[in-house]
């Protein structure tokens, strides 16, 4: 295990060239696994990322909570009341399951955790706001579960706008072009995007390399193996790889993976290969909010409390460790059975760190000691060089 972040993959010298801190590591190989999967896709609209930030790496988590809990703190300060609706009004775009259980959350939030921890506003008259340029929503989940959860969430106080395109968001709201042609403005301090997904660049590096084709997603198409055209020691896996039409969720990275090492373990014992991956589908879910969820599972579809408790087990089930598995039933508990959440701490770091190295530019190098290479190094009034 070596940290470091692949900048270049060399398919004829076989080695794969990483970067950490200014230090430039080159790794040769005999077999290669190529599973780095995708970020957020903002259509070509790169400019939007700045006001509304995808949910991909634990980075964007910590970044979405500082801003969503933020606007709370920022709306109990305001004293005029269109600042105030703006901060409380949050609009995430994408109507798939990410952005629904994202907006089901932010309802929980807003509706139970936090409805009694200000003076000056309510929580609980939050706007929600879940849009999508489609004209159904989870349309994975075929038309009745998806229905289903429209009306849950309409329930909890999430307002669904479905044939809403989003043309522009800055830092005070989003401009939208409605199915019928009109444009409207939604004011809104919160923007979260979960509308598309774009795989790792590396993917294009590869598929230069090779001759692999690569679609608009950056998805490289693999032979029926999951490796490349005249590179059988390369597998690419997850959401890198365009095969058969696979849905870019989590159990087709699984099953690659597991089947890319069981196919080097035969090919290193010298036995023949085992024959074209087939991906088992085992179902979708997608959680709405507490005891509340869809389920759908080969032939069966399930909603409400029952697809919860199975969307519950299963995470659960996938979970690394006897002891994280316990210590997530009991977050679980204190979250589901009661109203508060101890993830309440936001730093301006957590908010604002992103696009402050975004300003830095590529040329930004970090030193040994974190801060910008070659910059000044103050001295203390005890003369002694500060770290």
């Amino acid at each position: 295990m070596v940290l470091g972040e692949v900048t270049d993959i060399d398919l004829a010298a076989r080695t794969v060239t990483s970067t950490v801190l200014g230090r430039t590591m080159v790794h040769p190989y005999d077999e290669l696994i190529v599973a780095a999967g995708a970020g957020q896709s903002y259509f070509g609209n790169d400019r939007f990322a700045e006001f509304a930030p995808g949910m991909k790496s634990i980075d964007d988590a910590l970044e979405l909570r500082g801003r969503i809990f933020g606007a709370f703190e920022l709306a109990e300060l305001a004293t005029d009341q269109a600042e105030i609706d703006r901060l409380m009004t949050f609009v995430v775009v994408g109507a798939g399951p990410t952005g629904v259980e994202m907006a089901g959350q932010i309802a929980e939030l807003a509706h139970r955790t936090l409805k009694r921890d200000f003076r000056n506003i309510d929580p609980r008259t939050s706007r929600i706001v879940l849009l999508d340029a489609a004209p159904t929503m989870l349309p994975a989940f075929g038309e009745k579960l998806g229905g289903r959860a429209r009306r849950q969430l309409n329930e909890i106080g999430v307002e669904v706008q479905l044939g809403a395109m989003v043309t522009d968001v800055d830092a005070d709201g989003l401009d939208i072009k409605d199915s019928d042609g009109q444009v409207r403005r939604l004011n809104a301090a919160t923007k979260i995007w979960a509308a598309g997904v774009q795989a790792s660049e590396l993917g294009r590096t590869l598929g230069e390399q090779s001759g692999a084709e690569v679609d608009r997603a950056g998805r490289v198409a693999v032979q029926p193996d999951l490796t490349l055209p005249g590179h059988p020691e390369v597998h690419v896996v997850g959401d890198m790889m365009a095969l058969d039409k696979l849905p870019g969720v989590a159990q087709v990275a699984i099953q690659g993976g597991r089947y890319a090492a069981d196919q080097i373990q035969r090919r290193l014992a010298g036995k023949e290969p085992e024959g074209p991956f087939h991906y088992f589908d085992k179902g979708s879910m997608a959680t709405i909010s507490r005891f509340h969820a869809v389920a759908d599972i080969g032939k069966f579809k399930f909603e409400g409390f029952l697809a919860w408790m199975i969307w519950l087990v299963i995470h659960l089930f996938y979970i690394v460790g006897f002891k994280s598995r316990i210590t997530t039933v009991l977050h679980w508990l204190v979250s589901f059975m009661g109203r508060g959440r101890s993830q309440r701490v936001a730093t301006q770091q957590q908010v604002f760190g992103r696009l402050a190295l975004e300003k830095l530019g590529p040329e930004f190098e970090a030193s040994k000691t974190g801060g910008p290479k070659g910059a000044p190094v103050d001295e203390d009034l005890t003369g002694r060089e500060s770290a």
